[in-house]
């Protein structure tokens, strides 16, 4: 017979139409689905009657809802969320950080689970975003990356370092003609400020050498760096269309070229400008500490050209793969 836990792999994406949270939402369709988690476009419907009439003000209002099996008390699953939820409500209130609204615990179809209720981001992440034609333009480009900065920077203000940031984890909407960005899913979130080697997570294609590279790793690693590491990852694909490389390891031949010739960054970048290329010299040193600040590049991003003169703009010739 499937285990309890296959029955709640089974019926979690097939909970369209489900009422939740004292029936005020109602789950309308499948938005996407990961390994800790499958998010639903949820609206906003009376309780007295879910269907429409008599409809408030508020009634189809539309949000995100991540549905995942109820954890167990005492479990270590029960405790990450709990702690993604804190670090969450730790830094909630700044415009490029994604808004939880309300959590609660449901029984649906007959298994149990955890919902997060989410302000809904409805241009996807920022792969998407490109892909639509979002962030065509440098100014928009820039504005974007910006406001990564901006949110990373307000987080580690509240002492609170995300460690998986990624295109994937940074979602956006439009807001008149302007671009919205927001930091999402703090899963692996931490205030730790430093961290030893075997506590080591995120996602590979945007962690700094002390973390997966045998011949750099350290016992211990800064998730800030860790973080100012991602942000620079970002900026490198966004100016250039490419990321310099897949991974930060000496296995990695476009990795190995930049160690034995960081001053050529700009040759594994060629539609960044010259300008980007320098500053990012800085933040991809593989001596954590000897790294610029998230304020210095902000700096830069904010006044330098990103693309090269003699580039059209317009498009990606490709997009993020990771």
């Amino acid at each position: 017979m499937p285990s309890n836990s296959q029955n709640q792999n089974q019926t979690i994406k097939k909970l369209e139409g489900c009422l939740i949270m004292g029936g005020h939402f109602k789950l309308k369709k499948l938005l996407g689905a990961g390994s800790f988690g499958t998010v639903y476009l949820a609206k906003r419907v009376t309780k007295s009657n879910p269907m429409g009439p008599g409809a408030t003000s508020n009634d189809g209002e539309k949000f995100a809802v991540k549905v995942m099996p109820r954890p167990e008390e005492g479990s270590v699953e029960k405790w990450m969320l709990d702690e993604e939820l804190r670090l969450q409500a730790t830094v909630a209130g700044h415009q490029n950080i994604l808004q939880v609204r309300e959590a609660s615990y449901e029984t649906l179809k007959g298994e149990k689970f955890g919902c997060i209720r989410m302000d809904l981001c409805e241009g996807g992440d920022l792969n998407r975003a490109i892909l639509r034609g979002m962030l065509d333009k440098e100014e928009q480009v820039r504005s974007a990356l910006l406001q990564v900065i901006d949110g990373v920077m307000h987080c580690h203000d509240q002492g609170v370092y995300h460690r998986d940031l990624k295109p994937a984890n940074i979602l956006c909407s439009t807001e008149g003609e302007e671009v919205r960005v927001r930091i999402a899913d703090f899963g692996l979130a931490t205030q730790e400020a430093m961290m030893s080697d075997d506590t080591v997570a995120g996602t590979k294609s945007f962690m700094p050498p002390e973390c997966i590279c045998p011949e750099l790793r350290r016992p211990n690693y800064s998730p800030a760096l860790q973080d100012l590491w991602a942000v620079g990852m970002i900026v490198a694909g966004m100016s250039s269309g490419v990321f310099p490389w897949r991974t930060a390891r000496t296995t990695d031949p476009s990795f190995r070229f930049y160690m034995e010739n960081p001053t050529r960054l700009g040759e594994l970048m060629p539609r960044a400008s010259d300008e980007v290329a320098q500053i990012l010299q800085y933040v991809f040193r593989t001596d954590p500490f000897s790294r610029i600040t998230l304020e210095q590049l902000r700096e830069v991003v904010e006044k330098a050209p990103l693309f090269k003169e003699d580039e059209k703009r317009g498009f990606f010739d490709k997009l993020f793969g990771f």
